[in-house]
């Protein structure tokens, strides 16, 4: 039997999109979902109607199932190693890692 998990994972801005190919008046949204059974934050992607209303189409891949937080992403990313709020444009990735600078993204490793 499938799980909601398998069903949904990883398929949230494709789902996204479909709905608003259906419905051209939704806004794709890109951010973080923070589950509380979870207690982490997550990417994720979600829609939102022209009154504000969030439709997330993938919210059952979380145990909370869309009753958590959404928090839209503003363009800055934490480096993976110090912490430290970085533009995304200048992120340095050290695998699937973001960090803000070649430094860190060597410590990150265990080069340095």
């Amino acid at each position: 039997m499938q799980t909601n998990y398998s069903k949904y994972r990883g398929k949230c801005k494709k789902l996204c999109e479909e709905a608003i190919r259906k419905d051209p008046t939704l806004k794709l949204v890109r951010g973080y979902y923070s589950d509380p059974i979870w207690n982490k934050k997550e990417q994720h992607w979600w829609t939102e109607r022209e009154n504000g209303e969030l439709y997330d189409p993938s919210a059952k891949q979380f145990p909370s199932a869309g009753h958590g937080t959404y928090l839209e992403f503003d363009g800055w990313v934490e480096c993976e190693q110090c912490g430290k709020k970085i533009e995304e444009d200048k992120i340095v990735m050290a695998g699937s890692y973001p960090c803000c600078s070649q430094l860190c993204a060597l410590r990150l490793v265990g080069l340095k």
